[in-house]
């Protein structure tokens, strides 16, 4: 007999849970299903109820991460207030969030191998959602007159890029997390500060009649 709905899914909460410890600690290649079992607190077998491999739990545990990302970044670009803070929002809820989990482990660039291995596709997927996010926040703050766009010569394709881009560049300069996201904070606000309406740039009418 099939346990209830309830207690499978915190069953496969807690695996990975304890698996997100131990790939943390051994990295991917050395982490065994009895690892993570014994992370755990269960039996092996009990593992194998809800995933089939270790390849399934990293993927299930990739699953989960980027859906914790793309909730945060979409809470974000709902939140009231101007472009910048929500723009900042996002970027701290998707790029921050996966740099504060995965710097936490010595073997972050196995895991990183592990990813673009087991989840591309996933991965892919995920970050073209992103990307329509920020495009939709940029068009947002276009249509409300916040920002200009035009005067910049960008596109809300550009612009959002040109913020994605930024945001991956900066991971390697900065050499902790909180670095990373105080970083990206300046990043976003730096570039809508370039956008703003009423931004005066060398040659425009604003700056001639000013």
């Amino acid at each position: 007999m099939n346990p209830p709905r309830g207690d499978a899914d915190a069953r496969r909460a807690a695996i990975l849970d304890a698996a997100l410890r131990v790939f943390g600690q051994y990295g991917f290649r050395r982490t065994s299903m009895d690892d993570i079992a014994r992370e755990a607190g269960i039996g092996k077998g009990t593992i194998y109820l809800s995933f089939g491999s270790k390849d399934e739990v990293f993927r299930g545990l990739s699953e989960a991460l980027i859906q914790r990302m793309l909730d945060g970044a979409s809470a974000a670009a709902r939140m009231s207030g101007g472009t910048a803070d929500r723009l900042a929002g996002m970027s701290a809820a998707w790029f921050g969030t996966y740099v504060e989990t995965i710097w936490r482990s010595p073997h972050a660039a196995e895991l990183m191998d592990a990813k673009h291995r087991l989840v591309a596709g996933l991965v892919a997927e995920s970050s073209g959602r992103y990307r329509q996010l920020v495009r939709d926040v940029v068009v947002a703050g276009v249509a409300s007159g916040e920002l200009d766009l035009e005067a910049a010569g960008l596109t809300a394709d550009v612009a959002a890029e040109l913020l994605i881009a930024g945001a991956r560049g900066l991971e390697s300069s900065a050499s902790a997390p909180d670095e990373y996201l105080r970083y990206l904070d300046a990043l976003v606000r730096v570039m809508v500060a370039g956008l703003t309406a009423s931004f005066r740039r060398p040659g425009s009418a604003a700056d001639e009649t000013g």
